[in-house]
């Protein structure tokens, strides 16, 4: 039976979407492999350990960095793949080119897929997306087909790295929508968590402290929505912050009364219970964002969404279902928030129409059936081909 390389970027045991996203590719690695014993899963790094959460019978795991260079580090690998009949690699943010590929191609791999959960590139034009298009065709070792998980990211890659649109699909991202639903019972967990006033209704944003995410914008709004437009039933919770990051928005946290309304919540493993005592998500990015998993997580606990004007970010809400504000303003998003706050009967239906549009089209098991399509639509022109 085939074997099947699952590869990833980053360290193992990476928290974040990246976590969830490992479950969704051992269910497409199952499927296509058939067995767990030819399954195998490689990180960048080993040093975190396992995810808790995927199954003891996964064995096969590899320390490999595609940036590796050395020639005993290759050759080992390529010997693996090739022992091991490992003909299939589903590549996690692999870009086009990497030294180790070529060791993989020899090993044995033969049809290589690229699922992307940030965008590749800023948008080119002219000589310059020529030339990247030039530069693509070039690297016979890369991936075959790349996935995206928004039409605003699929761009990043045709229009920026100058793939061919043919070597591209969109499988929209999926949850559990299980983990995540609404429950009356924790209505009041975060609350109690944190001390919360039971009287306010809770804003929250889930993700990194990156500068690009927004959170200074959320903060920004913040004061907006308590001094300026004196809405004081509401508190604004910031899940994902390490130790340290906190610091790093001193300059928007200068006001006690402010401050008040303001609750870092640090990394929580409890953020499902979490997301059900929550009125609204907010996702304040003001860079390049993908379609973070928090956006459905939200969503899927029946809040409705406020986000920034951002391709692929936009694309995480309907016209009944969240608010755009544009990028940075939080001015404007302060607004919304308001707007929203004071029509608790829109909040609840856009809350249920959000997660209905969710069970919809963004299930975990709707996410590895694509995937696993992909793998054999290719498979099918190979053998066509042949």
């Amino acid at each position: 039976m085939k074997g099947i390389l699952v590869l990833f970027h980053c360290e193992s045991n990476p928290g974040y979407a990246a976590s969830s996203h490992e479950h969704t590719f051992l269910e497409v690695a199952k499927d296509l492999s058939g067995d767990m014993k030819n399954i195998h899963f490689a990180y960048s790094s080993l040093d975190r350990g396992m995810t808790p959460s995927l199954p003891e019978e996964l064995t096969n795991i590899l320390h490999l960095d595609t940036r590796w260079t050395d020639t005993d580090q290759l050759q080992a690998i390529e010997r693996y793949i090739n022992y091991h009949n490992i003909e299939r690699l589903l590549g996690f943010d692999q870009p086009v080119a990497r030294p180790m590929y070529q060791a993989l191609r020899q090993g044995g791999i033969k049809t290589f897929v690229s699922y992307w959960g940030a965008p590749m590139s800023s948008i080119n034009t002219g000589l310059k997306l020529l030339l990247k298009k030039l530069e693509v065709s070039t690297k016979r070792s890369g991936p075959d087909h790349y996935i995206f998980q928004s039409a605003g990211m699929r761009d990043t890659a045709v229009r920026g790295r100058g793939i061919p649109h043919s070597k591209t699909s969109i499988v929209k991202t999926g949850i559990d929508t299980n983990k995540y639903s609404p429950d009356k019972s924790c209505q009041f967990y975060a609350h109690e968590c944190f001390g919360i006033p039971r009287t306010r209704k809770i804003v929250v944003f889930s993700g990194h402290m990156e500068r690009r995410k927004g959170v200074h914008v959320i903060l920004k709004a913040a004061k907006v929505l308590t001094q300026d437009l004196h809405y004081r039933d509401v508190q604004f919770l910031i899940l994902g912050n390490r130790p340290g990051e906190k610091e790093l928005f001193s300059n928007y946290l200068q006001d006690p009364n402010v401050n008040d309304h303001i609750t870092f919540g640090g990394y929580r493993t409890d953020v499902p219970a979490l997301l059900k005592s929550c009125s609204i998500g907010m996702i304040a990015s003001v860079e390049w964002d993908s379609f973070p998993m928090s956006s459905l997580e939200m969503a899927a606990t029946e809040l409705p969404l406020l986000v920034s004007d951002l391709p692929g970010l936009n694309e995480a809400i309907s016209r009944d279902t969240g608010k755009m504000f544009k990028i940075n303003d939080h001015v404007a998003a302060a607004h919304q928030l308001v707007n929203l706050l004071n029509d608790p009967d829109s909040l609840m239906s856009m809350g249920k129409k959000a997660r209905a549009r969710v069970i919809k089209h963004y299930s975990r098991a709707s996410q590895a059936r694509g995937i696993t399509d992909v793998f054999r639509a290719l498979e099918r022109e190979t053998e066509y081909v042949l």
